[in-house]
């Protein structure tokens, strides 16, 4: 499994524009492609990350030509939140444990949770 991490600083004021769109936006477009197997959105002040994991570099590389996502990175930059400094990098997913009743508890973007099972079976 790869995680793949986009970074991207954005107008402060603005979080709560940035927030819908991922929640409305992103989140259902990121978590329909094939080979992902979950999707994040993270901040701290200023800074943004896009937590993606993905079964297979050749997933994360059909993005590109997928049209409906490059709609997704067009609306994205369309809302004028971002900064110019945005970066991606990919890394291997050495191990993970998300307690899904914790984070389905503590989550305000709204998140579906699915079985093991289904995640074992969707990422295989």
């Amino acid at each position: 499994m790869l995680v793949r991490l986009w970074y991207a600083g954005f107008t402060e004021a603005d979080k709560e524009k940035l927030v819908q769109y991922a929640a409305e936006t992103s989140l259902p477009v990121l978590s329909s492609r094939a080979g992902n197997c979950g999707v994040s959105f993270l901040s701290s002040g200023d800074e943004w990350i896009e937590v993606t994991y993905w079964q297979d570099q050749e997933s994360i590389d059909k993005l590109a030509d997928d049209p409906e996502y490059v709609r997704v990175v067009e609306g994205l930059a369309a809302l004028g939140v971002l900064g110019k400094d945005q970066k991606t990098t990919i890394w291997n997913c050495d191990g993970r444990y998300i307690d899904p009743i914790t984070a389905a508890l503590s989550c305000d973007l709204g998140s579906l949770f699915i079985s093991d099972d289904h995640l074992a079976e969707r990422c295989t």
